[in-house]
């Protein structure tokens, strides 16, 4: 039972990894692959939270884009595919003092499975559908 006072704080990651506007397409594939994640904030230059990408992003450009090119090989998908193609831009995110249940209803409401925790103007943390299931499940 998620309880009164429990916060996203107490449950965040917080090593997060950040996918940047200069990306390719492939090296946000072998990131996603890599390390076994599923959501990447997208920061600019100065660290600011920008969007926010996730697996399900990336299979659907993938998925909407080779269609339509000559081939599907490694340059040709990075030529045509950016970031910007992918991420969702200016996602929903929350300060470490939201409560578990505030973002539980934001996941629900919004359709979304992962919330930026955002302190300071700086992605301090990231809470997933997935955190708030094994929190619940007491793992």
């Amino acid at each position: 039972m998620i309880t009164a006072t429990a916060t996203v704080a107490d449950i965040m990651s917080k090593n997060v990894l950040f996918a940047h506007t200069g990306q390719s397409f492939t090296q946000l594939c072998r990131l996603f692959f890599e390390m076994d994640i599923h959501h990447l904030p997208v920061a600019d230059e100065k660290g600011k939270l920008i969007g926010i990408l996730s697996t399900n992003d990336v299979l659907k450009a993938y998925g909407r884009k080779v269609p339509t090119l000559q081939r599907a090989d490694e340059a040709m998908l990075n030529e045509n595919i950016t970031i910007y193609d992918l991420m969702t831009p200016d996602p929903i995110s929350v300060p470490p003092n939201t409560t578990l249940k505030e973002a539980a209803q934001l996941l629900a409401t919004h359709n979304i499975q992962s919330l930026p925790i955002v302190e300071g103007g700086k992605v301090v943390g990231i809470v997933t559908s997935r955190d708030l299931i094994r929190y619940l499940a007491g793992a």
